[in-house]
């Protein structure tokens, strides 16, 4: 059983979706100057090692593919941002004297997989395309009071993020750049800068996820995703007028378990011959001699893992130019994890269909299935990103 739903195993976490929200950067949450700006980020990611539910790292596809296996994923991200107040001839409390912004941030990836990979997808049924455009997020956000004492610079952000899940989507696919549940991210954040040389951002997040309206992968992306919390920090040294140097550290958990209801993942090529069914799925040997193949099916149920996290250290550099564009490449290197496992039973059968009905007495076996894509999946493997803002208009 382990060997034959090892495809299971195959998880992609490239750092997509709504991650993309956090992560900040070089003065990402001080009171910019009102105008309006355009960012391009890029991210690569080539994924060969997952977190499992201990948190050790595994290879994709454990013993099923050839070691050398990888994911690529390549993400890039447009977003539009606006600074301004639109209630400052207003009387309104709070929103009158303190700028507000609105940010729209649009992305599309390709991502592939090796041979290998694609070629035990295809064992299932499924595969392991995933290109296209992803979700797009809707950002609102208000700045909160900015104070000086002495050296010290500061202020707080106060932004709330839908997320639309109008990302492209292939129920079969083990790899897409959208996803199919809503999601709502209120967001608190904070800057310090420090005698002109130190920048310190912060960010703490909820990313509240509704239940998907469709699953993928033979169900082993979430019905029900858990929400996370994501917690950020950012330090930042400027070493010159122009050049800043980053390090920074994020930690993210699911708050409760993600919850699958539509595992439906099986081998296309049935019945198993017996001495599969015997090697491989552990089924007894009284049992091989009175039938020639076997049929197997996974038992319908509602099953759950024990949640995600990760721990990512990142690090990079920053250059700034005249004011209006800002360039900087960031490393980002997983450091302790844990991955979305859960265990389903498989009827074994002597004929088709395979159900309770006609499995085999005392003949059930379990597979540790490893939950995919954004919601379920930890990478254990780096990424890199490089990103561009530019200053459009200022008044």
């Amino acid at each position: 059983m382990k060997r034959w739903l090892a495809a299971a195993c195959i998880a992609l976490s490239a750092p997509t979706q709504a991650a993309i929200v956090f992560t900040p950067h070089v003065s990402e949450y001080s009171v910019l100057p009102r105008g309006t700006y355009l960012d391009t980020t890029v991210v690569h990611a080539s994924i060969d090692r997952i977190r499992d539910a201990e948190g050790n790292k595994v290879p994709l596809g454990n013993t099923a593919i050839p070691p050398g296996a990888a994911i690529d994923a390549t993400l890039l991200l447009g977003r539009y941002l606006w600074i301004g107040n639109l209630f400052e001839d207003t009387s309104i409390p709070f929103l009158a004297d303190h700028d507000q912004l609105l940010r729209v941030i649009g992305s599309a990836g390709r991502q592939s997989a090796s041979g290998a990979i694609n070629d035990l997808s295809r064992d299932f049924g499924l595969t392991s395309r995933g290109s296209g455009i992803g979700d797009l997020f809707l950002l609102a956000g208000v700045y909160g009071r900015q104070y000086h004492y002495g050296p010290l610079h500061g202020n707080g952000l106060y932004t709330l993020t839908v997320k639309a899940p109008v990302g492209s989507f292939q129920s079969d696919s083990l790899l897409n750049t959208g996803t199919r549940y809503w999601t709502v991210i209120p967001q608190l954040s904070h800057h310090q800068d420090w005698f002109g040389k130190l920048s310190i951002e912060a960010t703490a997040a909820i990313q509240i996820n509704s239940a998907a309206s469709q699953t993928a992968y033979g169900g082993l992306t979430p019905s029900s995703p858990a929400s996370v919390f994501n917690l950020e920090t950012n330090f930042a040294w400027r070493f010159s007028e122009r050049w800043f140097a980053e390090a920074g550290f994020t930690h993210f958990r699911s708050l409760g378990s993600n919850r699958f209801d539509d595992v439906s993942l099986n081998l296309v090529d049935q019945p198993v011959e017996p001495r599969t069914a015997c090697n491989t799925l552990l089924v007894p040997a009284e049992q091989c001699s009175l039938a020639m193949t076997f049929f197997l099916a996974p038992v319908p149920g509602s099953y759950r893992d024990r949640g995600i996290r990760n721990n990512i250290v990142t690090a990079g550099f920053t250059y700034i130019y005249r004011s209006s564009a800002v360039a900087s490449l960031r490393a980002a290197l997983p450091v302790a994890g844990r991955g979305s496992q859960f265990t389903v039973p498989y009827y074994v059968c002597a004929s088709s269909p395979c159900n309770a009905d006609s499995e085999l007495p005392n003949a059930r076996q379990s597979a540790r299935l490893n939950g995919v894509q954004e919601a379920a999946a930890v990478s254990a493997s780096p990424y890199f990103e490089l990103r561009f803002v530019f200053l459009l208009f200022a008044p």
